[in-house]
Parts: structure tokens; C-alpha cells; sequence
């Protein structure tokens, strides 16, 4: 029996309450398979990434996306499932990697599924009428387009969430609210580091990997944008700042390819998108070279990972919500790095390489990192660690959630595409 998209929903949601017994048989069937079904590395079965996609994500949706008003949280992603802690306070940057994973849904499922893909687009609205839970209260931090903050870098992953969701549906108001926050909030902020790097936040002008990481992105997609509509002048202003922040990646970096001490999944991330961006809009393969020395810093540096059966997986980086979604970023981006072929030209490898390092973890949280036993699973929510359920009874982890549903999402891209 293959797993449908409704029941895995059911087994994944823990609030729900124990299951009839046929429900229950039926669901042994899927997670303890007869042996002689095909396996695949870290699994005694196939797994079939189109329903393990659809399983978690729309359980992830589900319980941390507010499609109602919950405990004070309305249109936007909350910390908890259902926003039971009500502590959504400062829950802003943390919107962007929900979103990243909300829209690989998206796009897996907008001609497949219409109907589900206008509720989705629905979602994307009230998440943008809510300006994404900006806390700041600062007008001038916050710009005309309302997404605006204090942290640079929260700025510019939200950023980076708007132009993605305008690639997923070209609605243009999207890409207006992107390019502004970007041109009023963000530009003006190279004045104030005295490398010329994005400082971390307007109150502390010291320059940072976790900022110009996703600054260099942003500003590379927005360069695209611009040679695309014939703008040369905004393309090469653009591209000049992309370079900028790329800068003080490079700066930051470790011989072993990672970057800061101690370095961090999410930097590693964006460092290999930011360096894939620029080497598609210079040819300068120089840049790809960093991207790729980040990419197997991730993956092979001792102080990245642990050791489980004899491979390296992503070390616990911390269980709070800044710390549990770091891994949400990195899958995202090395699904992009696995399935662009061009790269073969300059290494032929590395895409292979990232494609087992995601399998593995997807794999893993697909198969042992929630509770499925008829007994646990009511209970259980993913971990911080890709093999570790989140210990019982402690609630739900957005960032752990979001982890787990864009490894699974970027594992079905990866076989999709690659």
C-alpha cells in the first residue's frame, strides 16, 4: 500500500487522537514494508518523496501556519504548533525559512493540485497583509514597504521570501515589496560598516556571514531581475553589492571551508547559493570554486557534523527556534546547487556528494527522526537531529518542523531535477 496524501497528514499530526485499528494496520504496512521492496541507502525500503513531501508539509502547514487566529497569531507562522505557547513575539526571520518551505510545496503541487494550490496562494496573501509578524515599530527601519527591521539580516531573508514567492506565482507585489526593502532599508546600510559590508543591524555596524550571506543572495537575484527587464544601471548596481557582501563571506572563511568560528549550517548555506548566483551572472568560476569549498566544509568538517553509521550527519546546532531551523536553510540551498547541471563543467562531483548528504538526512527524519509506532506517534514531533525524535510531551519545534519538511521537500526536487 503506498502512503496517500491524506493519510500521511493523519500520521504525521500528533493531535490527533489514537486511530481506528484498521487505520492502524494500514499504517504498519507502510512503515514496516515487506523486506524485498527496493531500499535505498539508509532506508530497508523505497521511499516515495512525492508522498513523504506531501505528508509533512502539509502537516507542517497545518499546525504551524495560522490559517485562523491562534492564540493571538493570525496569517502568519507561529514557534509552536497552533501557537499553543503564545509566544510568538519576535518570530520574524524565522517567517522567511517557513515560507522557503511553504513555497518548494508550492511549486511541487500548483498544476497537480489547483484547489490546494489556491488556498496556498491565499496563504501567501494574509502572510504578506501581516508584513510577515514584523515586530518593528520603527518606521524608518521598516520602510515604505513595511517589511523593514532593525537586523539586517532579518530584513533580508524576508527579502529573499518575497522575490520567491513572486517566482512561484508572478504576482508583482511581491517583487515591489522585495526591491523596496531592499533599496530603502538595506542599501543604505553599506555606508555604516567601514568595510563597506552589511553590518549586522542598524544599532551594531559590525559585519557578520550570517548578514552578508543572505545579502549577497538577495542582491543577486535582484540583478537578475534587472538585466532581465534591459535596467544595466540597476543590474550593475545590484551586482556590485552582491559582490560586496560575497566579500566578507570569503573574508570569513576557514581552510576547511567553512566559515566562522564555530561555523553554522545556515552560513554554510548561503554561501554556496550566493556564490552559484554570481558565478551564473559573471562566469567568473571563482566564485562557484568558494561555493563548492562551503559545500564540503558543511559536509565534512568534524566541527559541522557527527558521526551515525559511519557517516557524517548535521550536529545538533541548538533546540531553540533561531538554532533548530539553521538545517531548513542549508537543505533549502543545496537542493539548488545538486540539480544545476552546469556545475559538472567546473566539478563534477559535488552535486552527487550534496545529493547523498541530503538523502541521508531526509531519509532519516522520513524513517526514525518522528515516533510512527501506533503507540508513539500521537505524541511525537521531529527533532533537532535528523535521527532523534523531539522528546514526548514537549510540544512542537517550528524550526525542527521546517528542518524536516524542506529536507524532504529538497530530497524530492533533487530526484525530480537532478
Amino acid at each position: 500500500m503506498k502512503l496517500n496524501k491524506s493519510m500521511g497528514t493523519l500520521f504525521v499530526l500528533s493531535m490527533l487522537a489514537v486511530l481506528p485499528v484498521a487505520c492502524e494496520e494500514d499504517y504498519m504496512s507502510i512503515t514496516n514494508p515487506k523486506t524485498e521492496q527496493k531500499a535505498n541507502a539508509y532506508a530497508d525500503y523505497d521511499i516515495d518523496w512525492t508522498e513523504a513531501a506531501d505528508s509533512v508539509s502539509t502537516a507542517f502547514i497545518e499546525r504551524f501556519y495560522c490559517s485562523s487566529n491562534r492564540n493571538g497569531a493570525d496569517g502568519v507562522f507561529s514557534y509552536s504548533e497552533y501557537n499553543n505557547d503564545k509566544n510568538n513575539g519576535n518570530n520574524y526571520w524565522q517567517q522567511a525559512h517557513a515560507m522557503a518551505a511553504m513555497v518548494d510545496y508550492y511549486n511541487r503541487i500548483k498544476l497537480s493540485d489547483p484547489d490546494e494550490a489556491a488556498v496556498i496562494r491565499s496563504y501567501f496573501k494574509r502572510w504578506y497583509d501581516k508584513r510577515g509578524n514584523n515586530y518593528e515599530g520603527n518606521s524608518t527601519w521598516r520602510g515604505s514597504s513595511g517589511f523593514g527591521n532593525d537586523f539586517t539580516d532579518d530584513t533580508l531573508w524576508i527579502t529573499i521570501a518575497l522575490l520567491q514567492m513572486y517566482d512561484a506565482t508572478g504576482d508583482q507585489t511581491y517583487y515591489t515589496a522585495a526591491k523596496l526593502t531592499w533599496d530603502e532599508c538595506v542599501r543604505p546600510r553599506f555606508a555604516l560598516n567601514k568595510y563597506g559590508w552589511l553590518p549586522w543591524k542598524m544599532t551594531d555596524t559590525g559585519a557578520n556571514s550570517c548578514t552578508n550571506g543572505p545579502g549577497a543572495i538577495a542582491s543577486a537575484l535582484l540583478a537578475q531581475y534587472a538585466k532581465e527587464a534591459g535596467n544595466v544601471e540597476e543590474y550593475n548596481q545590484y551586482l556590485i553589492e552582491s559582490q560586496t557582501c560575497f566579500d566578507q563571506n570569503i573574508h570569513a572563511m576557514n581552510s576547511d571551508g567553512t566559515l566562522d568560528n564555530p561555523p553554522l549550517s545556515y552560513t554554510q548555506g548561503t554561501c554556496m547559493e550566493a556564490g552559484r548566483l554570481l558565478w551564473k551572472l559573471t562566469g567568473e568560476t571563482g566564485f562557484l570554486q568558494k561555493a563548492i569549498s562551503a559545500a564540503r566544509g558543511q559536509m565534512t568538517s568534524s566541527s559541522m557534523n557527527e558521526t551515525y553509521n559511519g557517516e557524517r550527519i548535521m550536529r545538533d546546532e541548538g533546540t531553540d527556534e533561531n538554532n533548530s531551523i539553521f538545517h531548513a536553510v542549508f537543505f533549502h540551498w543545496a537542493a539548488r546547487m545538486a540539480i544545476d547541471k552546469d556545475i559538472d563543467a567546473v566539478d563534477p562531483t559535488i552535486r552527487q556528494e550534496l545529493s547523498r548528504y541530503v538523502l541521508r538526512h531526509a531519509s532519516y527524519y522520513w524513517t526514525i527522526g518522528i515516533d510512527k509506532s501506533p503507540v508513539g506517534w500521537k505524541d511525537s514531533y521531529f527533532g533537532v537531529k535528523c535521527t532523534t525524535p523531539r522528546d514526548p510531551g514537549t510540544g512542537g519545534s517550528q524550526g525542527a518542523y521546517a528542518s524536516a519538511a524542506q529536507a524532504i521537500e529538497s530530497m524530492w526536487l533533487i530526484e525530480k531535477y537532478q
